[in-house]
């Protein structure tokens, strides 16, 4: 039983390492799945301040949110969760990522956009 224990331990261990490198990338990956799912509110949030404005406002509002809100937003979260992926450490990192896969594919069925 020890044997399969650690057998265990090692591969958890070795897709750890092997995908600590790419952590900030698959950090990313989530980052925008997640704004992608919960852009459609945001969006329609921002149209329910500005439709009665001029065109510009309208114009500006949009640009501010999508493009300045959404590419702050992911800048600045991506290397939070990064570090929340590697908060047990290598040996837990590839558990970590396939379940904050799964979570994100939870979210993405109940938003119906699967």
């Amino acid at each position: 039983m020890d044997s399969i224990i650690a057998l265990f331990q090692n591969l958890a261990l070795t897709f750890g390492q092997w995908l600590k490198p790419y952590l900030y990338n698959i950090a990313l990956l989530l980052v925008v799945c997640i704004v992608s799912l919960y852009a459609n509110e945001i969006i329609k949030t921002t149209k329910r301040f500005v439709a009665r404005r001029n065109f510009i406002i309208r114009v500006c509002a949009f640009v501010l949110v999508t493009g300045f809100g959404f590419g702050l937003l992911v800048v600045f979260v991506t290397p939070l969760i990064s570090q929340l992926l590697m908060f047990f450490g290598t040996r837990w990192l590839a558990v970590m990522v396939v379940s904050a896969f799964i979570l994100l594919g939870i979210l993405a069925d109940r938003k119906n956009q699967l």
